[in-house]
């Protein structure tokens, strides 16, 4: 799965052995160039956090096949 910048995808070892503890990550921009390895992809975006708040950016090196669809974290928002 290559994302699109928008997409919240979550991240595990099958997308890179670095993801021992699972990432979600809010995607906002793709590597448009090829890499020389077939089938991995320079990723960019925001770390979220289980509120889904941005908590860190980060560029990470990923295999697409191993990219998971997270389904959106619902904000909540105090009464006021």
């Amino acid at each position: 799965m290559m994302p699109t910048p928008g997409d919240v995808v979550r991240l595990t070892k099958s997308a890179s052995p670095q993801f021992g503890k699972p990432l979600i990550l809010r995607v906002t921009k793709t590597e448009g160039r090829r890499s020389s390895v077939y089938g991995w992809a320079w990723i960019e975006g925001y770390v979220l956090d289980n509120s889904g708040n941005a908590i860190t950016k980060r560029s990470v090196f990923v295999n697409l096949e191993g990219i998971a669809p997270q389904a959106p974290v619902r904000l909540r928002h105090a009464n006021i």
